[in-house]
């Protein structure tokens, strides 16, 4: 195996199963994740029910038959049943469930998908999707998500039915589109994709409604709407959820009629993570650019974090996924880049936590102008800090912590589950400046070895980091004889 295509299963024919990786000095990647699982002998596994799709059949047994259809509207691409084979193997891979190119919508509400998505939609498309209403109603879309190659792939959206219908909007990228209103009961939408790359695609959610009300808003990404009356005179209210601040339209819009429509009084408000801000409050979360999705490209984004006199602050890294080398969060003790480094992180291995030695606490976050990840969610609260001890050290990820006791003078020790190695077998020393006398170690993943039990999981080094050059891993997985 190799590149990015895998089979759906493998199944050994014992009750040994024996991996082995190999990398070049070039370039490396993201890796695997493996995970396995002890079955019955003569038995093919669970191959899963295709995304959009129902399966019909619960035997994994050889000679055991599996048939699959599509929920409505979607196509069924692949084979329709499959057999386990008498050498453990699924005779195909289980089909998948697109979107079609060309259709009709005439539900008052529905979806509208790019083909095969989020799984990227494909080369050479020309898709044409019409939504039709009764007459004298109006159809609303929401873009709940949207990624496409920029500047070559397009989605068109006309006020009407034919291919000469005015345009209400065309758009690339991967910015999700604020919402739209037809004009009249029909849009006619036209996807047009080139030879080249492709992105996720995308995912719209339409409704209609009659004229002397407004759409229904929905509920914006990262926030939480007050109101469900979209009568003419009637008000809404959004308010962002905690590490996030409006970045479109006013707190409160309300239905009216201007220059003879029925409309919001202004755009439907939208909620993002800021890039940088000073917090005062006793806890709170910072979150990177973008967050949940990706953050962009030459950001340089600056949060101070200030306690009250006499009080540390401590964040705790909830979520962090950055491009390994590029793209770094800048940790230091105090108010400004001048201040001591705590620590500087990229890739996915940060500590549990991190406690400042004063009031204020400095992040500062750096990309390059390359590829870009989902970012980080960290946690951070004002505490005191005891004069006869230090703060908690934490857990390493997949591992083990020995020892209670964080009074000066003291120590604990770490391990890691099996399938890891820990960076540092030092024990930590609470120090007499409250400080521990090293970082918390890592469990990094191991580069081959035998693994035992009836499930679990591989992880090739450095996941979901890139793999190191010039690897050559070997592993075996052993599970209960009569097993496979």
């Amino acid at each position: 195996l190799t590149g990015s295509f895998v089979p759906d299963l493998i199944v050994s024919m014992s009750n040994q199963m024996w991996l082995h990786l190999q990398t070049d000095e070039s370039v490396g990647s993201i890796g695997f994740k493996v995970n396995y699982k002890e079955i019955e002998k003569e038995s093919c596994g669970d191959p899963g029910t295709p995304l959009y799709g129902i399966r019909e059949g619960d035997g994994f047994s050889n000679r055991d038959v599996l048939r699959f259809e599509c929920q409505f509207g979607f196509e069924l691409i692949g084979e329709k049943s499959i057999i386990c084979q008498e050498n453990n193997q699924w005779s195909a891979n289980i089909p998948i469930c697109i979107f079609p190119c060309l259709s009709n919508f005439t539900a008052p509400m529905g979806t509208v998908l790019s083909p095969d998505y989020p799984e990227g939609y494909g080369n050479n498309l020309n898709c044409i999707w019409t939504i039709i209403s009764d007459p004298g109603s109006r159809i609303h879309l929401s873009f709940n998500d949207f990624d496409l190659e920029s500047q070559f792939d397009f989605l068109a959206i006309k006020d009407g039915d034919s291919p000469d219908s005015p345009i209400i909007g065309t758009f690339t990228g991967a910015e999700v589109p604020s919402h739209l209103t037809s004009n009249g009961h029909i849009l006619r939408l036209e996807f047009q994709a080139d030879h080249s790359m492709s992105g996720r695609g995308f995912n719209i959610t339409y409704n209609t409604f009659g004229h002397n009300e407004c759409p229904d808003p929905g509920v914006p990404i990262n926030a939480r709407r007050f109101g469900d009356n979209f009568q003419l005179g009637s008000s809404i209210s959004v308010i962002c959820e905690e590490g996030f601040i409006k970045t479109q339209g006013t707190e409160t819009i309300t239905c009216m009629l201007m220059d003879g429509k029925v409309m919001w009084s202004g755009p439907i408000p939208k909620c993002g993570a800021p890039c940088g801000g000073h917090f005062s409050s006793p806890s709170g979360v910072i979150l990177s650019p973008g967050w949940p999705g990706y953050y962009k490209d030459s950001l340089n984004c600056e949060w101070v974090i200030e306690a009250e006199p006499g009080h540390s602050i401590k964040i705790t890294f909830e979520r962090f996924q950055t491009e390994l080398n590029y793209d770094v969060l800048e940790v230091h003790d105090g108010p400004n880049l001048l201040s001591p480094l705590l620590g500087s992180y990229n890739g996915t291995q940060v500590p549990q936590f991190l406690f400042s030695s004063s009031n204020f606490m400095y992040l500062l976050f750096t990309t390059d102008n390359s590829r870009s990840n989902n970012g980080f969610k960290i946690h951070y609260e004002s505490v005191t800090v005891n004069t006869y001890s230090c703060l908690d050290p934490g857990i390493p990820v997949h591992g083990r912590r020995y020892g209670h006791d964080f009074s000066i003078g003291s120590t604990v020790s770490f391990s890691c589950d099996p399938g890891y190695r820990l960076s540092h077998e030092e024990p930590l020393l609470c120090e007499k400046n409250h400080w521990w006398s090293h970082p918390l170690p890592t469990c990094d993943a191991l580069c081959g070895g035998d693994v035992r039990g009836p499930s679990g999981t591989i992880l090739s080094p450095g996941y979901p980091d890139l793999y190191p050059n010039s690897l050559n891993c070997t592993w075996t997985v052993d599970v209960t004889h009569g097993k496979g």
